[in-house]
């Protein structure tokens, strides 16, 4: 007979989770918010400061700080004369960083009273109060100068709200559901690592070269006599282009390469480039002129990740190990790795203004298949070059089996065992050996 255990009468309940715990979090978002406009507010105010050159007005300095905070989130500013539509990466991802960071405080909120953390309520909540912020400084900071996109602040507002929530709350995000096809959920992961290493080698490429042309780079930066002050403004935005400039350094590794102006090109081919504008950073670039046929050996690079991503990727629990579908999983690998760069090479590119600066950073479209073909190719190459390995090698199976247990009929990875090496002889033993006790 079973018994159950209740609950004392005189036990208290844990406190459920209700619509008002949730409401920290529209104060979370606004925390958020001015935790990154305000200090880049500030930093357009010390250079209006320091430029005894400059007739424009607090409410001016005001607004150019809010667009720059608007590019961040992929919103294009109009302005007199053209379009600015490249995101300094380097602000999102600080307003990224004040998003997981205003998240964890709710969440450890939640935990000291004992409440759970609803993961997509409050993803809504949260996301969706970041975004209304976002369209609201769109609108207030708009002007007949520079007026940002409004859709486009709180399309981006929503997506930086949500990618904070789901990091900030990452323990307790749900599973998959059960619907997601098992190639698609066995994909997300390796196709995140491609993504990652991907921006790590692009990163990579950005020191290489920075270090490289360092004389151009110092050349530039000395002709603008920026002073101390304007100096390190100058550095400090800088700074704030290198994630996006990393994205233009995978465009290049990929194949297809990037834009610094109209009839312009940047590519493992060669360099064609035009009267450049005066960013120091850009002296980086690679010279004019063609480049060492050896320098398109860069474009391995994407098909070396997606052969460690495939080799690398280890089984889920209750996941097909077929051939089939783990080639299956490394082209979804690369279409997805594919895709997530293609974003980004839409964030990083764009319109710079007018003219000659209407066309700058990579293709989306080319970059995205060029990143899917080479990623999804290195993950199909690894799979079947280790399956040749396999079998190749052959199976090696111990020949001093325990007495009365026998290797399997296929032999440990189902190749059939020749008889004479490690198999049972007609006695039952190792190699034709006689069994212990024979002939006793």
């Amino acid at each position: 007979m079973s018994t159950l255990v209740d609950r004392p009468a005189g036990a208290p309940q844990p406190p459920r989770t209700t619509p008002a715990d949730l409401l920290p979090l529209l104060t979370a978002s606004v925390r958020a918010v001015l935790t990154l406009l305000v200090p880049i507010a500030v930093l357009t105010l010390v250079a209006w400061l320091g430029a005894v050159r400059s007739t424009s007005s607090l409410a001016a300095v005001g607004r150019v700080g809010a667009d720059a905070w608007l590019l961040g989130h992929g919103a294009p500013v109009a302005v007199i004369g053209g379009t600015l539509a490249v995101a300094p990466l380097g602000v999102t991802l600080l307003a990224l960083a004040s998003a997981v960071r205003a998240v964890r405080t709710w969440v450890r909120d939640q935990a000291a009273a004992e409440r759970g953390v609803p993961f997509w309520p409050g993803t809504a909540v949260f996301a969706g109060g970041y975004g209304v912020l976002a369209l609201l400084v769109a609108l207030v900071t708009r002007s007949g100068v520079a007026a940002a996109g409004p859709l486009h602040a709180l399309l981006g507002g929503l997506a930086v709200g949500a990618a904070g929530f789901a990091l900030g709350a990452r323990s307790h995000r749900p599973a998959l559901p059960e619907r997601v096809p098992a190639v698609v959920a066995a994909a997300l992961r390796p196709a995140a690592a491609c993504v990652a290493a991907l921006l790590a080698l692009g990163a990579l490429t950005v020191a290489v070269a920075l270090v490289h042309g360092r004389d151009d780079v110092f050349l530039l930066h000395r002709s603008l006599d920026p002073g101390w002050l304007g100096g390190t403004l100058l550095a400090l935005a800088q700074s704030l282009l290198l994630p996006s400039l990393a994205v233009w350094a995978v465009a290049w590794l990929a194949g297809p390469g990037f834009a610094v102006g109209t009839a312009t090109s940047v590519a493992p081919g060669g360099t064609v480039l035009a009267t450049l504008p005066a960013v120091p950073v850009l002296g980086a670039l690679p010279p004019q002129g063609p480049t060492p046929t050896a320098t398109w050996l860069v474009v391995v690079l994407p098909v070396l990740v997606g052969a460690g991503a495939a080799a690398l990727r280890r089984p889920r629990a209750g996941e097909p190990t077929g051939l089939r579908h783990r080639l299956a999983v490394a082209g979804l690998t690369g279409v997805l790795a594919g895709a997530a760069v293609a974003l980004l090479a839409a964030v990083v590119s764009g319109p710079l203004g007018s003219g000659r600066m209407s066309e700058l950073g990579p293709d989306p479209l080319l970059t995205g298949l060029a990143v899917a073909g080479e990623v999804a190719a290195g993950g199909v190459l690894a799979l079947l070059l280790l399956r040749t390995w396999v079998a190749r090698r052959g199976t090696r199976v111990p020949a001093d089996l325990p007495a009365g247990l026998d290797a399997p009929a296929g032999g440990l990875l189902g190749r059939s065992r020749r008889p004479g090496r490690g198999t049972a002889g007609p006695g039952g033993g190792a190699g034709g050996a006689e069994p212990p006790g024979a002939g006793s």
